[in-house]
């Protein structure tokens, strides 16, 4: 519910700039069909933002706003906000940088080859899409990742935990072992003790009475000591194995079936021993967690074995008000894959729970989950502040040489410049700049405007204007 209140309130501030564009008199011809086409454009692309299902429908959301924005120059206010938002929700970075590169080629073809832009304004418009569009995509995707290192490092503390409860574990059974090894010794003695006297027993010559009481007393200190034994070593919450260790995932699946549980399995190609012990107990901790918060679903188990990888894929649908846990077992899944070298994702959508692993038939070492996520976090934060300083540094390199060729004229030469001077006797660059500013012309008079060679526009610094192929004026415009 709260969600749905953010969208419908960033959906009203997005409008608001449509609304005034379009309403504000004087009303133009047609101005209801445009305003309504905008919201209807607006509307469309909030929806595909939220789009779950469809991990690259904000992408197509972003394109509907930018290529709107063509017809309705208000709905680029909502440019920089939906780009935002995709670099937060888009894990991919290929979609979103295909649409900006499209604009960018398809924009400049219409704006330079259709309508004869100026340069100068296709340099503004191709300035204006990298500060809009895609700096606030990359400022998006380093929040994302930002994001996943909070993630990681909770994950990280959750391990951390589970570590310091295993080296207790460890150390518990250590402890056990040192006194079994202590209570065997005893044993031992006790059996030895107990061994000479059935040995007098036998070469005994007189009544046997006291001998056999002996025995039977020993007998029972013996088994006293040995039933101390088993009570040390058993552990009352770990279960005794029930499977064998070498079990195929075919017979764990079969014995989930007499068990009850609705469980089909597809398998392919035969996975290396290895590899093969970590399917089965991604398989083992799917179908118990299916079992427990699930239970009733059906479960679907696929096992392909290929040339270098195997995938795993266990999923179930997710009975409706219940919440998916990721316990122990399901954390666990994640140091298994990990050290096998491969990949997980563990996460429900649209009604259903999915775990789906990757695991390399030749183990590749692989960095720290946590390590990896600062990685990635540190080199976002440079592409979103380098790439476009490093965009637009290329757009002036680019830019500056056609600009300013031919057009610059020397401060100096200028000063030099003198009312009434035939224009044919003056030292003047073999062009004028590709865009003059705006304003009118002195009456009568016909002006021409120079650079001095600014950076990275080039753009208009000195005009001159002539009357009757004289000098009449000149000053500084910039």
């Amino acid at each position: 519910m709260r969600s749905r209140l953010l969208d419908l309130l960033l959906w009203a501030v997005l409008a608001a700039p449509v609304a005034a564009g379009q309403v504000w008199p004087p009303l133009e011809v047609g101005w209801a069909l445009r305003f309504l086409a905008a919201l209807a454009v607006l509307t469309a692309a909030l929806w595909l933002g939220r789009r779950s299902g469809r991990p690259n429908a904000p992408v197509a959301g972003l394109a509907l706003v930018i290529v709107g924005s063509i017809f309705d120059g208000n709905l680029s206010f909502s440019v920089p906000v939906l780009a935002y938002l995709t670099g937060r929700r888009v894990a991919a970075a290929w979609p979103t940088a295909a649409v900006f590169a499209v604009v960018a080629a398809g924009g400049s073809a219409l704006t330079v080859g259709v309508f004869g832009t100026k340069p100068a304004t296709w340099f503004y418009l191709a300035a204006t899409l990298l500060f809009v569009g895609v700096f606030p995509w990359l400022v998006g995707r380093y929040r994302r990742q930002q994001d996943e290192l909070v993630t990681m490092g909770w994950q990280r503390a959750d391990d951390l935990e589970r570590e310091q409860g295993m080296v207790s574990a460890q150390a518990r059974l250590r402890e056990r072992a040192r006194i079994a090894r202590e209570m065997h010794d005893s044993l031992g003695h006790d059996l030895s003790l107990l061994a000479l006297r059935a040995g007098a027993l036998e070469l005994a010559a007189g009544p046997e009475s006291r001998a056999a009481a002996e025995v039977r007393a020993g007998v029972q200190a013996a088994t006293e000591r040995l039933r101390e034994i088993i009570g040390v070593l058993h552990d009352d919450e770990t279960p005794a194995p029930l499977a064998p260790r070498d079990e195929s995932v075919d017979a764990l699946v079969s014995r989930a079936r007499g068990s009850g549980l609705d469980v089909e399995l597809t398998e392919t190609g035969t996975a290396p021993p290895a590899v093969a012990r970590a399917v089965y107990r991604i398989v083992q901790e799917s179908l118990t967690n299916a079992a427990r918060h699930a239970p009733g679903a059906p479960v679907t188990v696929g096992v392909v074995a290929a040339a270098d990888v195997t995938t795993v894929t266990v999923g179930n649908p997710v009975p409706p008000g219940t919440g998916v846990v990721e316990g122990f077992g399901l954390a666990g899944l994640r140091e298994v894959v990990r050290m096998a070298g491969g990949t997980i994702t563990v996460g429900a959508g649209d009604g259903a729970f999915l775990v789906h692993a990757d695991l390399p038939h030749v183990a590749v070492p692989q960095r720290p989950p946590l390590q990896t996520a600062r990685r990635r976090v540190r080199r976002s934060l440079v592409v979103a502040v380098a790439t476009p300083v490093a965009i637009a540094t290329l757009m002036s390199l680019a830019y500056y040489p056609y600009a300013s060729s031919g057009s610059v004229m020397e401060t100096a030469t200028f000063e030099a410049l003198r009312i009434g001077q035939p224009r044919a006797d003056l030292p003047l660059p073999p062009r004028q700049v590709l865009q003059p500013p705006d304003g009118a012309d002195p009456p009568g008079a016909t002006c021409e405007y120079y650079s001095d060679g600014n950076f990275p526009m080039a753009s208009a610094t000195f005009r001159l204007c002539f009357r009757d192929g004289r000098l009449i004026s000149k000053d500084r415009v910039s």
